[in-house]
């Protein structure tokens, strides 16, 4: 069935009902770099809606479901219980300070991909003719009102590609609030309708995340992969399973779809992105693999720990198509060193989102997932999965740590320790802080706190981007393993910081 540009098909409108053929493909090869793609055929096949699954925002993990089926409906952030009660206080604060544009929520809570820990993402988003106002000067005069309608912990992290507010919702639920992220918003909306397509992808997705998470392997600041990029990992990898069990979205909406562009300003100028993909789920045919989530969690590791090729291939849903194949990463829109990693972000293609993962953080990703891999590997039956994989997710932190970038000839120790101790209600902790030798003296080096409590790093974290001097503060909140990465680098000398005394004790 052929489309005319810029139609979306009705499902009538498919051979009375038929729909997408999304696995029988044919080969077509245009240019080189992002042009190199494979096609899904648009032929009609019927199939059936099949039944609704219906995907809280939290997940309480195994037991996990046998197999896909059904379509997956997403609850929208106005009907999520941990979301709506943010959104509404948040309008209010907007509404209170004249804004008129619109609050959209984005990340994992409108993705599918929510869990019950999981932060709530949200951007404003300005009418365009009240848009001269900067996204920091917005950001502040959030930061001001925010504390009015029951939020605290109040963050500003505007030093940043996109500057932010964090702030705490008086429910408890952590808020990071930005300011015209139409990217993220679509970009969730496509990690929603992969989640639509099988609840397994939602599924996989949240376990995958818990791992890295588990075990302090989430972080691009740290030398490893964000979030999101290992959901675009479980993505590209159910992509390639046997069958696959979802098709390339992007790909199906290359002929027929309008394009969908995004202005985005990121890069220091503005650059349009297509950011179209195939919305008609429910005109998709379920996958016929009927692999567990143990299988598919075993086939994950073993994926990306031994099949796939990081010295030359990417992780690029939008060109994810040939079984046993990978786009190469020398050809896409940023350049990239053999020993590095490519993982494409789908809509602004210039965002290598591995760009970050340091030597160390690449060997460790691969030697978890090797040594996770043997573990499920070493289960005597399918049931004895989910307890295997819950133990290697087990672990929880003892400490809490912020890092921050000094310069040793600007800032001493005794500064920085003076500074973070300022603040009031934070029990003991300890600092790492560089020793500067000879030419070193000159180089910017981290400096680490470390914390009993996150409680405590959070209070303490309020005091990014104030000065010592003419040094600004970037306090980053980061893993133990950047701190064990840095002291074998370098000499750090070790300060145990005592809470300070209260007024007139």
């Amino acid at each position: 069935v052929e489309f005319s540009k810029g139609e979306s098909p009705a499902p009538d409108a498919i051979c009375g009902g038929a729909m997408v053929n999304w696995t029988n493909r044919r080969s077509r090869r245009v240019g080189s770099g992002q042009d190199q793609r494979e096609h899904y055929s648009g032929n009609g096949n019927a199939g059936s809606n099949g039944s609704t699954w219906k995907n809280g925002s939290t997940w309480k993990g195994p037991p996990w479901p046998s197999q896909g089926g059904g379509d997956v409906e997403i609850s929208s952030p106005e009907e999520n219980p941990a979301v709506a009660p943010v959104l509404s206080r948040i309008r209010a604060a907007a509404e209170a300070l004249g804004l008129t544009g619109e609050i959209i929520p984005f990340g994992s809570h409108l993705s599918g991909l929510g869990t019950a820990n999981s932060d709530c993402d949200l951007s404003y988003m300005p009418q365009e003719e009240n848009s001269a106002e900067t996204p920091v000067r917005v950001l502040q005069r959030f930061a001001n009102e925010l504390p009015k309608h029951g939020f605290t912990g109040i963050i500003t992290i505007f030093q940043a590609i996109i500057p932010l507010v964090k702030a705490v919702d008086p429910s408890g639920t952590e808020v990071d609030l930005c300011v015209g992220n139409q990217l993220g918003h679509q970009n969730s909306k496509l990690i929603a309708a992969y989640c639509s397509l099988d609840p397994r992808v939602s599924e996989v997705g949240k376990l995958v995340k818990q791992w890295a998470k588990a075990w302090e392997l989430v972080g691009s600041s740290d030398g490893h992969l964000n979030s999101y990029a290992y959901t675009l990992l479980t993505i590209y990898y159910l992509m390639h399973t046997q069958p696959p069990i979802v098709p390339n979205l992007q790909d199906l909406a290359a002929q027929g779809y309008d394009p969908v562009i995004i202005r985005d300003r990121r890069w220091g100028r503005e650059i349009d992105w297509d950011c179209k993909f195939w919305e008609d789920i429910h005109l998709i045919p379920k996958s016929s693999n009927s692999d567990s989530i143990g299988a598919l969690l075993r086939g994950f590791f073993k994926f990306y720990a031994h099949d796939f090729d990081w010295a030359s291939g990417a992780v690029c849903i939008r060109m994810a198509l040939t079984p046993n194949s990978a786009p190469s990463k020398f050809g896409l829109y940023s350049s990239v060193q053999k020993e590095q990693w490519y993982v494409e972000d789908p809509f602004d293609l210039r965002h290598n989102l591995a760009s970050q993962c340091t030597r160390e953080g690449r060997v460790r990703i691969l030697e978890k997932m090797k040594e996770t891999l043997g573990v499920l590997d070493s289960a005597s039956s399918e049931d004895a999965v989910p307890r295997l994989f819950a133990n290697q997710c087990s672990w929880t932190p003892t400490r809490f740590l912020l890092k921050c970038r000094v310069h040793t000839e600007k800032v001493t120790a005794s500064d920085f320790v003076e500074a973070l101790s300022a603040v009031r209600d934070v029990g003991v902790f300890t600092v790492r802080f560089p020793v500067a030798h000879g030419s070193r003296a000159r180089d910017v080096t981290d400096a680490f706190a470390i914390f009993q409590a996150d409680s405590d790093r959070r209070r303490v974290h309020r005091l990014n981007e104030t000065y010592i001097g003419g040094w600004q503060l970037r306090l980053l909140p980061c893993c133990s393993w950047a701190l064990e990465d840095a002291l074998k680098a370098a000499d750090y000398e070790r300060l145990e910081v005592l809470p300070r005394a209260a007024p007139g004790g």
